[in-house]
């Protein structure tokens, strides 16, 4: 049984170079000597850019390159975590080959941990430049490359306990989930993200992508972490997603009642194949991957934050009210439309003061959610915070007992361009604002007519450039949009 290890337990036991890494830069060089001179397309299936672009490569025009099977990472819907799953799988595999060692196996980054904040800087191997280290890249943040921890560690550590606490893997009322919603067939941006989708999971490639400015400062484009077509360019996404990938196994045995959606024959039937070192491919239905040991590895820890352990059984209900009684058709209490969600954007949702029929009967209590609708945008921050009835004026920072929760905006760029893998509806997130709800009405700060929502960007605003890296977008005015943001009662 192989075993993925915490990367910054292995650098701080074994000096900043850990073996596990030093090999791993051995065939990241490999790889990259099989791409094309000249930044042409790939077409060596064993190399470095070939196995980026399974994940994204976009045409000039901004549209995914989907030839020879690329652009085929799964996004904003149930098939998020499987994909990827089986994606590192086969990269694992080829890694082992190009070493010549079955037992390697990737580390895994805990970019964001509750219980260790000095985890959120960059490990010293990624950060070291000199020219034969193939695991550093200038296409990151300059922040990230220099040693400094991830911007926002305040709000992005809760927002990975939440996401923790979300029992429900998938759902198809709207009402949010931990994996994503559901789907009849791959997309390659679904549009409904799950709470682990967006955190930590899309804040932590923006806030590493972050901006790549010219010499007068001017923001140009994100980092290759910021995007799709150039995410797993960067050598460090592979051990980012290995943290996402152990995340999920913290979800499963964080409570012994919660499960995969197994007995759904459009999730579990579903098959994903990969380029073989050797040639052809391997291939998993999703069946064949939701256990580890069956795969042959697992993680050294799967221990969930202190904040989730200590909270117990009870502690889960009451982050996530209802979710242990029978689900009930949401019910829409409150919306507004074509809401700009620029930096100090603020909006007013007109609430329903009367419940629906028979609402008022019920005994189990009620969750209150708002859910963001077709986000779109391609000049945006890398995160947003939003904020519920903040007093006029206020400095949001200086309350942080109203924010709502945190939304990343990772994809948005990618899922605003309308093409045939996808809509061009943009990403929908859902944040559960139940317990904040109470304390506002207890507070007297709760208005029965309407609700506040204001947006806060964490990071400059950049834009997204798609396709070709030297294409600008026409405008850098910032254009982040929700067709309709939405007060649920669930």
């Amino acid at each position: 049984m192989r075993i993925r290890s915490d990367v910054w337990q292995l650098t701080r036991d074994h000096g900043d170079w850990p073996q596990v890494l030093v090999a791993y830069r051995s065939a990241v060089r490999a790889m990259r000597e099989l791409d094309p001179p000249g930044g042409g397309p790939p077409v060596e299936p064993r190399s470095w850019r070939y196995q980026a672009a399974l994940h994204g490569r976009n045409r000039p025009d901004g549209l995914p390159d989907t030839q020879n099977g690329w652009s085929a990472c799964q996004h904003g819907s149930w098939f998020f975590l499987a994909w990827h799953r089986m994606y590192l799988l086969a990269f694992e595999m080829l890694v082992q080959r190009f070493l010549d060692d079955d037992e390697w196996s990737l580390p895994y980054w805990y970019a964001i941990d509750p219980d260790d904040p000095a985890k959120a800087v960059l490990p010293p191997a990624f950060r070291d430049a000199t020219t034969t280290n193939t695991l550093f890249t200038g296409e990151r943040s300059p922040e990230m490359n220099a040693g400094q921890p991830l911007e926002g560690l305040d709000f992005l550590g809760p927002a990975l306990v939440a996401s923790l606490a979300d029992d429900t893997y998938t759902t198809d009322d709207g009402t949010g989930s931990f994996g994503g919603g559901r789907r009849d067939r791959p997309a390659y941006s679904g549009g409904e993200q799950g709470s682990l989708e967006d955190a930590p999971h899309g804040s932590v490639h923006v806030l590493v992508g972050g901006v790549i400015t010219d010499d007068a400062g001017t923001p140009l484009r994100r980092g290759w972490m910021g995007q799709f077509d150039t995410a797993a360019l960067d050598p460090v996404f592979w051990l980012h997603h290995a943290n996402i990938d152990r995340l999920w196994q913290v979800w499963l045995e964080a409570d012994a009642t919660r499960t995969n959606p197994v007995e759904e024959m459009a999730w579990r039937d579903t098959r994903f194949s990969f380029p073989a070192f050797d040639g052809g491919t391997v291939s998993w239905t999703i069946a064949e991957v939701v256990d580890t040991e069956a795969l042959g590895y697992r993680y050294d820890s799967v221990k969930p934050p202190s904040a989730l352990r200590s909270a117990g059984r009870g502690g889960l209900e009451s982050l996530q009210p209802g979710r242990a009684q029978a689900r009930r058709p949401p019910e829409v209490v409150g919306a507004a439309t074509g809401v700009a969600m620029a930096s100090d954007a603020t909006t007013t949702i007109g609430l329903s003061a009367r419940p629906a029929r028979g609402l008022e009967s019920l005994d189990e209590p009620r969750r209150v959610l708002l859910r963001l609708e077709g986000i779109t945008g391609s000049v945006c921050a890398p995160v947003y915070n939003v904020y519920l009835n903040l007093p006029e004026n206020a400095v949001p920072a200086d309350f942080p007992d109203r924010l709502a929760g945190t939304i990343s905006t990772f994809g948005v760029a990618e899922s605003s361009v309308r093409g045939r893998e996808q809509e061009g509806t943009g990403v929908t997130k859902v944040l559960d604002i139940t317990d904040l709800q109470g304390r506002l009405a207890a507070a007297g700060a709760w208005d029965a007519q309407a609700v506040s929502v204001r947006f806060e960007a964490v990071g400059p605003e950049a834009p997204a450039v798609l396709g070709d890296p030297g294409r600008r977008p026409p405008s850098r005015t910032a254009d982040l949009r929700a067709a309709r943001v939405v007060v649920v009662r669930a």
